[in-house]
Parts: structure tokens; sequence; C-alpha cells
């Protein structure tokens, strides 16, 4: 009896007698030819360093005992069977937390061709262990790997061929992690003796900064730019000078905040990464921003108090033009002199009224040259308080300028990174 379908006459020919538990080689090892042809990256979590992918791989290789005549099957060239029934490679992700198949054996299929070649195409959930290099970050680029190996056969009894993936093979990342590149490595590891088949599909991710630009460096450089803007800004007296150091500690905190939020998303290794020291230097500009701040604040009330001028010599070296000192008020001209005189002579008159008259005055005198001294000593500490503001206000130009300057070097630095050639895939990934 003839079978009707050609494919249930080549299976019932090739699959009488076959066994599926033994190696399908004759005279040496089993050549299994691979490479990936999907890779999607679902997740990479830095804290755990652990990367998640969907990949699908294809696997090929000969078994000599399924090989028809297609002359005899109407020509008939393949025919696609259930994964069970024939033998597979067995090559396990070694690296991984997590690992499964995303087809059953029982729902994937395999394509025999009529010379003995077969292909199986697996897909599968990976959940890897990734080595994290933070030294760039957020320029960062970082080679995961998913790293196969035979969990019993040796190179005498199975040898892997890993290939590049083609040209048509679909490889993407995440929203933020962009999959620019997919090697296949070949390697062997020694084993009690025996040397075994290793293949590493390293997925080349490199970071969308994008995200950690707009939220943590730009209110970064806002902030500690504003900050010094505001410490180093000229005033009159010291009451603004303790509303600058008050500003300086706010900011501090703020950057301080940000630099938590960065830590937070590192793994907790002894590799700072870049946009951690980049807050580091801009905390240390602010921090010494306001140390000066004091300092200059500290300075002031000192020579304030003494009621001391700026010397001619400071004057000069700051290009300042020297002060004039105004003469006293109090016992100015003439005039009150005589009046003085005058109302002595008066004292030793007989008439009481003219005795009691001169005593007010003179007592009306001397509240009068009272007040006038208390406004010359107001004036002669406002005048104390504006030459030192002047001298100080040329200190808060000069260093405004010095640490803003400093601040844009260190984000001019900081940004460099990101125009730095890719790196080099390291030798050693796992």
């Amino acid at each position: 009896m003839i079978p009707d379908n050609e494919t249930s006459a080549i299976l019932n020919d090739i699959f009488h007698g076959y066994d599926k538990r033994v190696l399908p080689f004759v005279q040496g090892p089993v050549l299994v030819n691979m490479t990936i042809v999907l890779g999607i990256l679902i997740e990479l979590k830095e804290n755990q360093q652990l990367a998640a992918y969907v990949i699908s791989h294809t696997q090929r290789w000969y078994d000599n005992r399924l090989i028809w005549d297609p002359s005899k099957y109407r020509g008939q060239r393949e025919v696609i069977v259930p994964q069970n029934m024939v033998w597979i490679p067995k090559l396990f992700v070694y690296n991984s937390l997590e690992s499964k198949d995303m087809l059953t054996e029982n729902r994937a299929d395999v394509r025999l061709y009529h010379n003995g070649r077969i292909k199986i195409n697996i897909p599968q959930y990976v959940q890897a262990i990734c080595r994290i290099q933070t030294q760039a970050f957020p320029f960062d680029c970082q080679f995961c790997a998913v790293a196969l190996a035979s969990p019993l056969l040796n190179v005498e009894e199975m040898i892997v061929n890993a290939t590049q993936p083609p040209r048509d093979s679909y490889f993407t990342g995440n929203a933020e992690w962009f999959l620019f590149n997919v090697t296949v490595r070949h390697m062997t590891f020694e084993e009690e003796g025996e040397s075994r088949v290793e293949i590493h599909y390293i997925f080349h991710l490199q970071r969308r900064p994008i995200y950690y630009i707009t939220v943590i460096v730009a209110p970064t450089f806002l902030i500690s730019a504003l900050s010094i803007l505001g410490i180093f800004s000229p005033g009159s007296n010291d009451g603004p000078r303790n509303e600058k150091v008050s500003l300086g500690l706010g900011s501090l905190l703020a950057m301080t905040v940000l630099l938590g939020i960065v830590a937070g998303a590192m793994p907790k290794s002894n590799d700072i990464p870049l946009l951690g020291y980049y807050i580091l230097v801009v905390i240390v500009l602010c921090a010494v921003a306001v140390g000066i701040s004091m300092a200059f604040l500290a300075v002031s009330r000192h020579y304030i108090q003494k009621e001391q001028m700026p010397s001619k010599r400071l004057l000069r070296f700051m290009f300042l033009n020297e002060y004039r000192k105004r003469r006293s008020t109090v016992f100015r001209g003439v005039h009150n002199y005589r009046f003085s005189q005058e109302c002595d002579d008066l004292m030793y008159s007989k008439v009481p009224e003219i005795q009691s008259i001169c005593m007010m005055m003179e007592e009306i005198a001397d509240s009068h040259r009272s007040m006038r001294r208390k406004a010359d000593m107001k004036a002669n500490k406002k005048l104390i308080e504006r030459e030192w503001a002047r001298v100080f206000a040329r200190f808060d130009y000069f260093f405004l300028v010095v640490f803003e300057t400093l601040n844009l070097s260190a984000l001019a630095v900081f940004l460099r990174v990101a125009w730095l050639p890719t790196p080099e895939l390291r030798d050693q990934i796992l």
C-alpha cells in the first residue's frame, strides 16, 4: 500500500529504526553550525548587573540516518517535523539566572532536507549576568554576553562552528539602550581534561544619555551657575552676604540629592561614574565659593567693627580711587567759640533772666554738638562700610569670573566624553 501523502511516506521510511538518543556521527564528531538571528534587549538592571533578552539562534547539522532520494517521492526535498522526533544538540546558557525556551518540544519544529541536513530555530528568553563598567556613565558602552556551552559533549563528539549574524538579522535595544552590534565569539574551555565548546553572543550596547542630561546634568549646571552668581554678586552690607551663604548651602543640599539619584542607579562598586565625578566637582566648587563668601563676611565685619578704612595700597592694587576723609562739623567755625565766650561773660551778670537764658542756650549747644557727633560717627561708619564694599565688590567680580569659568570647564570636560570613539571589544567579557 502506497501512502497518499509523500511526507508521510518519507517520515515512515527515514524514521524506521531511528533512535534520537544516539549521536548522528559516523567517522568523526557532529559539526553544528550556529549563529544568532534575533536579539531584543528587554531590560538592563545596573544595580543587579543583569540583562534580559529575547534571542533566537539557528543550528544546522547533518544526520546521515535521515537521507532520502527525492526522485522516489515526487521530488520532495524537505519536510518539517516536531523537534522531539530527532536528536538535538544540547547547549545551555551557563551565565544566566533564568533561561527558558519560548516553544516547548511539542510546539517547536525542525526542517529536514533530503541530504540529511537539519535546521532548527530556537527562540529563548534569557536573563544573563552582565558586568557593568560605569566609568563613562551616562555615555557608557556596555558589552554583555550570552554564553552557551555543551553540558557534556567534548570537541571529539561535537564541534560547534559559530558564525557572525547574517545581514538580515534583527537586533534592537530598549528606551534607554541602543543595541548597535552583535558579535559571535567561538571559544573552548577545559574541564577535567576535556575540551568543550563555548559560544558567546556579545551584545554591544550604547546608553541613550538624553534622560540623564536633561534630568540631572542640566539642573546641576543651572543650580551651580546661579548659586555662584548669587554668592559673588556684589553687596553693600553684611545682610545680603548672609543670604548668599544661605543660598550656597541650599544649592549644596540640592546637588547632594542629585548625587544620591546617580548613586542609586549605579552598582555599589569602587568605580565612581563620570556623572558622579562631575557632580562632586560642582559640589566642591560651590562649597569653596561658600567658604570664600564666609571669609569675606568675617573680614568685613572685623574691619568695620574696628572702624579701619582700607589702606591706600590696597585701593591702588584693586584699581580703585582713593577716598577723601570728610572734616568733622562738630566744632566748625569761629561763631560757636565767640558765642560761648559771650555766654561766659553774661553768666556773671546780676540779671537772673539773662543767666537762665545763657544756661539754656549752652544746653542746646551741647545737645546740638552731641547730635552732630553721633551723625558724624554714623556717617563715618557708613563710609567705612561703603569703602570695604567697593573693595570686596572687586573680589566678588574676580571670583565670579573664575568660578563660572571653572563651572563651564567642568561641564565641557564632562560632555567631551560623549564624542569619544566607541571603546573596543574587551577580551574578557564574563
